[in-house]
Formats: structure tokens, sequence, C-alpha cells
């Protein structure tokens, strides 16, 4: 009798839970387009959370809703459901109200989850997929060239160098490129036919805004000289050029003397009434912090000085400087 009684409990709460999910999928459908992704998102989020107040009840009671919730698609399958369960468990409610996961899609938010490490580096590569539109193919790219590792040390790094603290958000102290043949890079020609080879995944290193203009764009002033410019870029929200020149070796202010020029003639030659003024990017593969910021001292310009690292070496890197903190 006392089994049977227990069956009979069992079932009812069973069933409140399956009454609760169900008008939670009804409420949420019914909800306006534009905010389907968000709709489905706290959706699974309600689901999770009735689910893992019956976690003492293993796996067949989820295997049982699955069944029970076939009438709703495919979206509530078993594995998918034990994936809300897990979305639930990892964060607060408050966390996901206040971060940016309503506005992603949720095989993006499941891919964040299983690759990362930490809930820190969650609640970050959410936050960088919404403000970047970054897609999952992008979100795993990404996490593969460590960008949540490299964003610990680049706030607080001494060896990247702007003269103007407006374009710390365009800048970053270390690029990564993960499409480069070092074996194959004598000068700096090689490395900048290997970004433009690869010109999206560049691109995509760079950060959202940067559009191509032209590799060794051809400066012609008025008095008939032909320069070239490595890399002529324009970055789209913040509406002004950007001159990057590639050097495959360590920083030296002579450098500087010739970005300097670039960034005067595009002003002159190129920039219109809509645009802003010129920015200028030095590349390179080194950088000594005195020199650099010496260099740059008392510059009214916009110029930046980053480093690039070839995927291989971004291991060492990072735990060299990790290790620093």
């Amino acid at each position: 009798m006392k089994n049977e009684g227990k069956l009979e409990n069992f079932e009812k709460d069973y069933f409140d839970d399956l009454k609760r999910i169900k008008e939670t999928i009804r409420e949420n459908q019914n909800k306006a387009m534009v905010v389907v992704n968000s709709a489905m998102i706290m959706t699974y989020y309600e689901i999770g959370t009735i689910i893992n107040e019956r976690k003492t009840w293993g796996s067949k009671y989820i295997q049982n809703l699955s069944n029970d919730l076939k009438e709703y698609g495919k979206g509530y399958s078993y594995e998918n459901l034990y994936r809300m369960s897990k979305f639930s468990y990892e964060f607060t409610r408050e966390e996901i109200m206040s971060q940016p996961a309503t506005q992603i899609p949720w095989f993006t938010i499941i891919t964040i989850m299983q690759k990362s490490k930490s809930h820190k580096e969650m609640l970050w590569y959410i936050n960088a997929t919404h403000k970047n539109g970054w897609s999952r193919a992008m979100v795993l790219n990404q996490i593969e060239m460590k960008a949540y590792e490299r964003s610990l040390i680049e706030p607080d790094t001494t060896e990247i160098v702007r003269s103007d603290d407006s374009i710390n958000e365009i800048f970053k102290d270390t690029y990564v490129f993960d499409f480069t043949d070092k074996n194959n890079i004598k000068n700096e020609k090689d490395l900048k036919n290997q970004m433009i080879d690869n010109i999206i995944k560049f691109l995509n290193e760079l950060g959202p805004g940067f559009s191509l203009v032209g590799k060794e764009y051809k400066l012609v002033t008025p008095t008939n000289k032909e320069f070239y410019i490595d890399l002529l870029m324009y970055h789209t929200k913040i509406h002004a050029y950007v001159v990057i020149e590639v050097k495959i070796g360590e920083f030296n202010p002579s450098d500087l003397g010739q970005l300097i020029f670039y960034v005067n003639a595009i002003d002159d030659l190129e920039k219109t009434e809509l645009d802003n003024d010129t920015i200028g990017l030095l590349l390179c593969k080194d950088a000594d912090s005195y020199v650099a910021k010496t260099s740059l001292n008392k510059s009214q310009m916009k110029l930046g000085i980053s480093k690039y690292k070839i995927i291989e070496e971004l291991p060492e890197y990072l735990e060299r400087r990790l290790n620093k903190k």
C-alpha cells in the first residue's frame, strides 16, 4: 500500500510538471516573432529549472518528458531537454536577463558551454558573441585562438601602445593568425599575401567594423610620387580609414615615420568631410614597450603599435604573460 501511495504521488508530481512545462511552451509560443529567440531561450531556461527540481528522479524522468512533449516538435528531444537542465544549472535567472544570452542562437550557447572551462569564460564568450555578431563557426574559431585567455592580459598589458585612448576599442594588444604558414614567410610581402588569401579570417581577427579597401594600395601625390600602403582598411563604425603597415621584425622607431606619412596622405588625398581622421596601426612581430611608448609620446595623431603571433606560438605566449599577473 505504501508503494502504491508513493507511485500516486510520483504520478501526480510528474503530471503537474508536465502541465507546467506545456503552459510555459504555449505562453512563449504566443509572443511576437521579433522576440522568438529570446522567448525560446527563456522557455528552455524555465524548463531546465523545472527539470532540476526533480534531479533526483534520474534520466528516465527526462525521457518521459521527451515522449510526452513530441507534439511540440523536435526541440524537446531527450538530448535537448538535458541541455536545458545544464543551462539552467549553469546560470542564474539574473545572469540570463542581464546578459545577451537571449539574443544569440541556442546551439551557439550550447557550444560555448561545452567548450568553456569556467563560468566566467562562458559569460565572456556570450557577451563577445553578441557584441561582435559571431556565428557559431566563428565562436569555435575564437575559442581555438584563446580569445578569452588573451582578454585577461590585454587590458593591463604594457606591450601595446596607443597615442589616443579613443582607439582602444578597435585595436588589440596581440593579433593571432591561425591561417599563416610561418615557414613560407620570408618578408612582409609574404605575410600580406597570406593575410589577403585568407581575408575573411583576417577580418574576423581584426574585429567588427573593418573592411578592406586595398592591399599595397597605390597612393599618388600631387607631385606624381607613388607610394604603396601595405593594407588600407575602412572602419564602418567609426567612419575612418585605417592604414596598416606590416613588419615581420621588431618595431623600429623609423617604421613610424612611414606610417605617419601614409596617415597624413590619406587624410589629405582620400578623406572626405564625411570621414573622421585617419588611424594608423603598425603591426609587428615584437616591440619593446619603452621604445614604442617613447616613439608615440606626445603624438597628436591616432596611432597604435600592436604585435601579431602565429597560432603555434600562442600557448607559450599566453603562459608567459598570464604567469606575470
